[in-house]
């Protein structure tokens, strides 16, 4: 298939094992990218000796460690292939992920191919995570509408890409939501996009992993709010959507995600402050015709101001119980 596979690794232990078994069973990829991020446990080492019996395997290892953003960004440079998948070196691609991509390419030969994703909390509960149960093309604007009402998310394990719409750098040079931002990026240089109603990975939330850790960057939400709301613009996507994704995406998390992890309360306190000022500036009636759960949360965030982890934390206990409970 006309598809390179890559995985870049920072550090991962034992793991690898894992990895490179399922790795195993991607054979019809045309080419296997595997990319050390400088790790420090001979990680490297292993790639290369594993590439050694794979002739389709490129095997890079960097000097220093930048983050998965530039690790991406080398990879994308040796992308021999008309299209390319990035998966993370510990969830689970499904087996058949990549016979479901072929018959998403086999017809039209499409920019992008959103696919459907599963997650798995550390306590073993599995939900939808991305993705819609619906087989259509869309266009540039469709494809953003859906991604900034969140009915497509921007993870990059459930989509294929076509190289040519990655650009150079697709995911910028830092850290902060690397990932969001390159398919938004995608989008943009599409005019073809496939949705697939195919299941094809499940991440695999983990203690330590960035949604579990406790001390939340802002500035991760800004970035992504920020090139996610120009991008929007230049295709002219409907002023309500607009805000809508502003609302969901940015003021509701910089105030929910901090009392959700147990955040120190200086942070608590900085997440609603900024929640704040971003609702001020939105049409919560407007939004309220897309998401009244939505909207009504705004305005709680709005009324109760510092008392929200007051408000929120007895939501967030029986919502545990019951999701317990119903397990």
């Amino acid at each position: 298939m006309p598809i390179s596979i890559v995985v870049c690794f920072h550090n991962p232990g034992a793991s690898v094992e894992h990895t490179l078994a399922w790795l195993g069973g991607f054979a019809a990829a045309a080419q296997l990218i595997l990319v050390d991020d400088a790790s420090g446990d001979g990680t490297a080492e292993r790639l290369r000796s594993w590439s050694a019996q794979h002739r389709h395997c490129t095997v890079i290892a960097l000097a220093e460690n930048h983050g998965p953003a530039r690790a991406r960004n080398v990879a994308v440079e040796q992308v021999r292939t008309e299209y390319v998948w990035f998966v993370d070196d510990d969830d689970e691609p499904a087996p058949d992920a990549l016979a479901a991509f072929g018959r998403a390419i086999q017809d039209g030969t499409p920019d992008l191919v959103f696919a459907r994703a599963r997650f798995r909390s550390a306590d073993g509960a599995e939900r939808w995570a991305d993705g819609v149960d619906e087989t259509v093309v869309i266009g540039r604007h469709e494809a953003l509408t859906r991604v900034l009402r969140g009915d497509i998310q921007g993870f990059l394990w459930s989509k294929l890409f076509r190289r040519s719409v990655l650009g150079d750098e697709p995911f910028g040079r830092e850290h902060p939501q690397e990932d969001f931002v390159g398919v938004v990026g995608a989008i943009e240089r599409s005019t073809r996009i496939a949705l697939s109603q195919a299941s094809v990975y499940t991440y695999v939330e983990r203690p330590g992993s960035l949604s579990r850790d406790r001390r939340p960057d802002f500035r991760r939400y800004a970035v992504a709010r920020d090139v996610a709301v120009s991008a929007a613009r230049r295709a002219g996507v409907d002023g309500v959507v607009v805000d809508y994704f502003r609302l969901w995406f940015y003021a509701i998390a910089v105030a929910f995600v901090p009392v959700r992890r147990g955040a120190a309360a200086a942070e608590v306190s900085e997440g609603i402050r900024l929640a704040k000022v971003e609702l001020r500036r939105l049409d919560l009636s407007a939004c309220a015709e897309l998401g009244r759960g939505a909207a009504a949360h705004g305005r709680i965030i709005l009324l109760v101001g510092r008392l929200y982890p007051l408000v929120l934390k007895p939501a967030l206990l029986l919502h545990d119980l019951l999701r317990r409970f119903r397990r």
